[in-house]
């Protein structure tokens, strides 16, 4: 790439890049609040409510023992109202260190301990960024109870909010109603956030009957200003290279996949944090032979027990579904589960390979997606009459000896495909 196509710093970004001292005075409290919430989820886990956020009783207890906790004076207090709890849940679930249990009759948070080992062998540099890094290249909406939304991340709120903050580095909003359109954008969890990770100061409206938390005043921290900015320009910089030949040498399109460009981004100033050395290991779950033994529900009294190799594609798991409910096979169909960082993944039908960016049933086999006892996996067959058949693992690489798909349980009489029925 030639240098003219390169993003560059300026001397003053440079010296405050050098400037900061994560180890000892880390820009924000995000590093000592982050820290709060994992030390307050034992090995037994945080009871979750059936949507997967943290239940409302435990919530005050984590808000007291942040740095700046919040006085609500609501009713109901759920994970949303409490925008700086709900923005370090998110940062929990996208670096990968909290992962969902759902074995029990009640989901729980816990921490994966092979991710936290590696956790606590960074310094605060290395945090600093792994956390950073996890929002703005990673984190979705959907993770924290958002409809899930395809292409929908985080960076175009924070970027949008950023390039329309006024130029004078502070926003003042008079009176509550006139706080509408940050609830969206940026979002109320994301300004909580900026102000945790240093980048903005936040003053709140004083407390009152029945109302939240509400941004009264905003300023831009100077760091704020160096890092938002620097992204921004990074990401302008990217698009203006209109030719083909130009995009090419970038090799990626910096905002359809945030966390390649962070990464692209982050090179810029790496040099200049020297500290900054390691990275936040996720262990990649390795190819499952199974059999793997599922129970597939279509209604509540309907049920289909299941045993499928791992080298089954998901094209053949359709197939003996469909088989096992009397369905015939004309229609198109999509699996989706949630991967462990509370993500929608989905599996298309073969025939949508023309109109589908995501992986096909053909291409995928069972025992290569990250597979454990309890997780759901729905299943769409189609999408005119749209059912829904509810996937749920039973037994991950089990103790059986089956060559191939087996029925092994039956519950309860399948609908009429076509046609109204008793069903």
């Amino acid at each position: 790439m030639k240098k003219a196509d390169m993003f560059e710093l300026t001397p003053q970004q440079i010296d405050l890049f050098k400037a900061q001292d994560f180890e000892n005075q880390p820009p924000g409290t995000i590093l000592r609040d982050f820290s709060a919430l994992l030390n307050l989820i034992d090995h037994k886990g945080m009871p979750l409510t059936p949507s997967c956020l943290i239940a409302m009783n435990r919530l005050e207890t984590i808000n007291l023992n942040l740095s700046h906790p919040i006085e609500l004076r609501l009713k109901r207090t759920p994970q949303k109202s409490y925008p700086n709890i709900n923005g370090l849940y998110l940062l929990l679930r996208a670096t990968g260190i909290g992962v969902i249990d759902t074995q029990g009759k009640k989901p729980l948070l816990k921490l994966d301990p092979s991710v936290l080992d590696s956790w606590q062998s960074l310094n605060g540099a290395e945090r600093y960024f792994t956390l950073l890094k996890a929002w703005w290249g990673r984190a979705t909406e959907e993770i924290i109870g958002a409809r899930y939304a395809p292409g929908a991340d985080i960076l175009h709120l924070i970027l949008g909010f950023f390039r329309d903050f006024p130029k004078t580095g502070e926003q003042t909003i008079k009176k509550p109603l006139d706080d509408f359109s940050l609830r969206y954008r940026p979002a109320f969890y994301n300004l909580a956030l900026l102000e945790l990770f240093g980048l903005l100061e936040v003053r709140v409206m004083p407390p009152a009957e029945g109302r939240g938390w509400i941004p009264q005043q905003l300023r831009m921290t100077d760091w704020g200003k160096v890092l938002l900015g620097s992204y921004s320009n990074f990401i302008s910089k990217a698009f203006r290279q209109e030719s083909e030949s130009a995009l090419s040498m970038l090799g990626f399109s910096v905002l359809d996949d945030p966390l390649q460009g962070f990464e692209k981004w982050s090179q810029s100033f790496r040099p200049f944090i020297p500290t900054w050395r390691k990275e936040l290991v996720i262990p990649e779950l390795g190819f499952q032979p199974g059999p793997h033994v599922f129970k597939i529900s279509l209604g509540g009294q309907c049920w289909r027990r299941i045993a499928i190799p791992g080298d089954a594609f998901f094209a053949e798991f359709a197939a003996m579904i469909l088989n096992a409910f009397d369905f015939d096979h004309d229609h198109l169909y999509c699996f989706s589960y949630k991967d462990r960082f509370g993500r929608t993944i989905e599996i298309d039908h073969t025939y949508m390979a023309g109109d589908s960016d995501n992986v096909l049933a053909s291409e995928a086999r069972i025992g290569d997606i990250p597979l454990v006892n309890g997780m759901h996996i729905g299943f769409l067959f189609d999408f005119g009459d749209q059912w829904e058949f509810d996937i749920q693992a039973e037994d991950v690489n089990a103790d059986l000896t089956i060559k191939k798909a087996k029925i092994l349980d039956k519950h309860g009489k399948a609908p009429e495909q076509y046609g109204y029925g008793d069903w």
